[in-house]
């Protein structure tokens, strides 16, 4: 008898913990600020390293200030914080390696004594890969009875943070007198693996809050512009076959005014980073039992535990819902800009083939009353949406990422706001699953032979009892009487006893 062995390398991917912690600080008002509108934050540059047990987060906070200065005219300011964080992490296994990834969850405000009290929330994901190395029992030759199967396993490849930049122009209106600032959001549309490469496909919506001159008077507004972009990473370990997935994020944007043959041209420069994972399909044959007929066999197992992703869905979804204003609220007359809009406290419940995603989107909003006066105000907006996920049953956890891509509102009848947003979604399913798998085997001591001519089989999947009798070339009447408990059916995996004392052609 000859065994045939395959080497497999896992590396299994366990999400450990999502820990959140706070970035408190304080913005000082500008001299010049007379009137504060709006403050919007948004986390550029985030990175993580691990050493032991301790992650070490480093980044920015940079904070926009939308206010009036001293000549009633618009005016913003941007602050930037760098923070370092460490946290400690239980329950680490030596033998991983640990990674993890920054998001900022939510952000509130207050203004004290002319300053800016900000309470900010950052949700850190943290993952540990195990690896393992196997060899596993593939075939079996000989005077042997195998029962095998083929399997596809789906395991963590690699961690990527590959970054690349985008330059655009884009024009202005002919009236306008600047930029207070810009919120970039981009919506990965599609994700391909070629061998070597990972190409991504998508669009960068840039929200431009800018002043523009009406009538010789100052009024905010809202630009919202669409820049397609597509990118090669150069990734020399993955193949055709690997699985990527993730999310493109900002790590830094800058912004000028320059004068064009037409007008203002605003011109921006940012610089992107393309945060995920690869996974890599192992296709391999296993022995799951097998039956020496002149020898025992005793065979050594392992367990092995992986991750099952699914394709990461990459969708849009439209959200429409109205803000009921309170009845001591001014007459609204317009809703003149939106500025720093974000999804907050969104929660995922999954199960028959689709997502429910229900969350909170957030937003600052520049309304003008009926006497012209200008004022910024902060809204929460619920919503609730579905996402159709094939292959997506209740084992899975999901994980979801919503990021408003543009955001309309609209004064109606004074007392109310219509908010119509477009929001860039992106849902992952994953469920931890475990195979045995034979390692090793032992032949025993040989099989005693008392004369009779006994053989035994291991029933094969989707066999009945008129299979099994073409196979032993035994009547089913004789199998039965041999075997009675085929009586209640041929179960894969079982094994049966033939006792050669006729011959029946079939």
């Amino acid at each position: 008898m000859e065994v045939l062995k395959e080497n497999l390398v896992e590396q299994e991917l366990v999400s450990l913990d999502n820990i959140q912690l706070k970035l408190e600080n304080k913005v000082a008002l500008p001299e010049n600020a007379k009137k504060l509108i709006g403050v919007s934050c948004q986390l550029l540059g985030q990175n993580s390293q691990v050493v032991a047990n301790e992650i070490f987060l480093t980044g920015s906070l940079v904070t926009r200030l939308v206010f009036m200065n001293e000549f009633e005219k618009f005016d913003s300011q941007d602050f930037t914080e760098t923070f370092e964080k460490k946290i400690a992490v239980k329950e680490v296994d030596d033998a991983g390696q640990m990674f993890a990834t920054v998001n900022l969850l939510d952000s509130k405000w207050q203004l004290q004594d002319n300053q800016v009290i900000l309470d900010n929330l950052v949700v850190v994901d943290v993952k540990n890969v195990k690896a393992h190395n196997w060899q596993v029992v593939s075939d079996l030759t000989g005077d042997v009875e195998v029962r095998k199967t083929e399997h596809q396993i789906l395991t963590f490849n690699s961690k990527l943070a590959e970054k690349f930049e985008l330059v655009e122009n884009i024009e202005l209106e002919t009236n306008c007198e600047g930029v207070l600032g810009v919120d970039v959001n981009p919506n990965l549309k599609d994700t391909s693996v070629n061998a070597g490469k990972i190409n991504l496909k998508g669009t960068m919506m840039v929200n431009l809050l800018g002043v523009k001159l009406v009538d010789n008077v100052s009024v905010p507004y809202n630009a919202v512009h669409e820049i397609d972009f597509s990118k090669s990473l150069v990734v020399n370990s993955v193949t055709a076959e690997d699985l990527a997935c993730g999310l493109v994020t900002v790590n830094s944007v800058e912004i000028h005014v320059e004068n064009g043959q037409k007008g203002p041209i605003l011109a921006l420069k940012l610089e992107l980073v393309f945060n995920g994972s690869v996974y890599s399909n192992h296709k391999f044959s296993s022995v799951v039992d097998a039956i020496a007929f002149d020898k025992e066999l005793t065979f050594q197992t392992v367990q092995s535990n992986y991750i099952d992703v699914l394709p990461q869905v990459n969708t849009t979804v439209d959200i429409e819902n109205n803000i009921n204003l309170a009845p001591n609220t001014p007459y609204i007359a317009h809703v003149l800009a939106v500025e720093g809009a974000r999804v907050n406290n969104l929660t995922v419940n999954a199960g028959n083939g689709k997502t429910m995603l229900e969350g909170v989107l957030a937003v600052n909003l520049l309304l003008e009353n009926e006497e012209h006066m200008i004022t910024g105000e902060h809204y929460e907006v619920p919503f609730q949406t579905h996402i159709r996920m094939d292959n997506l049953d209740r084992d899975y956890a999901i994980n979801a990422v919503a990021v408003p891509l543009s955001v309309n509102a609209k004064a109606r009848r004074g007392t109310e706001i219509l908010i119509d947003a477009q929001l860039s979604v992106v849902v992952q399913g994953s469920t931890p699953k475990q195979v045995n798998l034979v390692s090793n085997l032992e032949e025993g001591v040989a099989k005693i032979d008392d004369g009779s001519a006994i053989r035994i089989y291991i029933i094969g999947e989707k066999e009945n009892l008129w299979d099994l009798a073409k196979r032993t070339n035994l009547s089913c009447a004789s199998l039965l009487q041999q075997n009675p408990n085929l009586e209640n059916g041929c179960t894969p995996g079982e094994r049966i006893v033939v006792y050669r004392h006729e011959n029946v052609s079939l």
